[in-house]
């Protein structure tokens, strides 16, 4: 991918364009059914604020109804929200990597996510581009990762689309044609070169700890030791020599300079110590273990709620942490281990860096 990559500037400005007419006949042909889907948002919208009436249900249902002509390479395809496995069928034939997840939310009404996924068959699962994301959702519990319907079954991506914007801002100052294509490309080459292996699902409550309590250090240390032990060293190692804007990606846009220092390292030499770094990151992720549990085993972490250990507010109000425990309500105690933790972590963070020098 890294290759296809860095040759793409190469490319004959034909192909480049043909890139940008089959993308924008794409976006074209999908306008139809982005306008039906904020149609019933409104009219959702509109019930939950609770302004709606009688009528509105009956207008809510002829809208889910109603047919929507989708155009596809081959032929046209008439299809409603109400039948959203016929919908994903259309998709299919407009491009292989559009992709519509419907949920029912709470109140029983949907809610919707349109989307693009990477399309290298050799990457993880990725999420590269959100074309519709309803304003009430429940897709992304956590932002690094959404759980889609593919073929069946469910499958977990990589939520790559949140850098995009960031990314195309960047690129278009050096990119003259396929603009779009290009981020695709960096996406896809940074998830399978990087996030596939720094990325775990049971990084969940480490993670969403250390966002209620900015514990910023320590979640660049989880990462980097997930990297280093997950991934293939001497593999990522070749391929970002080839992978710039990977690197700059890492460097400019993804918050995490540690990581972003140890791929730069990487790139830069043919490093003889891969083994040494293997083995500090496995002492890191024994000492992270530690730090971890020893910050949830905090007491008298907030005000008003006694003694209690953190770990059990922690369990006890996961989805609603940010409110029950806001900078406001912590002590001088979990103030000093929110520096202890970081202060700890920074430290495994270059030990881990200074094994490969």
């Amino acid at each position: 991918m890294c290759e296809q990559l860095a040759s793409r500037e190469s490319e004959p400005f034909g192909a480049d364009r043909r890139s940008v007419r089959q993308r924008d006949d794409v976006l074209q042909g999908l306008q139809p059914l982005l306008v039906q889907i904020r149609r019933v948002e409104e009219v959702l919208e509109r019930i939950r604020r609770g302004e709606g009436t009688v009528g509105d249900l009956g207008v809510l249902e002829r809208r889910l109804c109603e047919p929507v002509v989708l155009k596809g390479t081959c032929s046209d395809r008439t299809v409603s929200l109400v039948q959203p496995q016929a919908v994903r069928g259309a998709l299919q034939g407009m491009g292989r990597e559009l992709h519509l997840e419907v949920h029912a939310m709470p109140d029983r009404y949907p809610c919707y996510l349109l989307c693009r996924l990477g399309a290298d068959w050799d990457a993880p699962d990725t999420v590269v581009e959100e074309l519709h994301v309803s304003p009430r959702n429940d897709f992304f519990p956590d932002e690094r990762f959404v759980i889609l319907s593919r073929r069946g079954r469910s499958r977990t991506f990589l939520r790559l689309s949140i850098f995009r914007d960031r990314l195309r801002r960047r690129l278009a100052g050096t990119v003259r044609y396929a603009l779009e294509d290009t981020c695709d490309r960096v996406l896809e080459s940074a998830a399978k070169l990087v996030f596939g292996s720094a990325w775990y699902e049971d990084q969940r409550l480490p993670f969403h700890v250390s966002s209620v309590f900015g514990l910023t250090r320590f979640r660049w240390a989880v990462e980097l030791v997930g990297f280093a032990l997950g991934t293939d060293l001497y593999g990522v190692s070749t391929a970002l020599r080839d992978c710039q804007r990977v690197l700059e990606f890492f460097e400019n846009i993804y918050d995490n300079r540690p990581l972003a220092r140890l791929l730069g390292q990487l790139a830069r030499r043919r490093p003889s110590r891969l083994s040494r770094l293997e083995d500090a990151a496995r002492r890191a992720f024994v000492r992270l273990n530690d730090c971890f549990a020893e910050f949830l085993g905090t007491t008298d972490a907030l005000r008003g709620l006694g003694r209690c250990c953190l770990y059990q507010v922690v369990l006890a109000h996961f989805f609603d942490l940010a409110e029950v425990a806001p900078p406001a309500a912590w002590t001088p105690a979990l103030e000093a281990r929110i520096r202890r933790i970081e202060e700890g972590s920074e430290i495994l963070a270059c030990a881990v860096l200074d094994a490969i020098n």
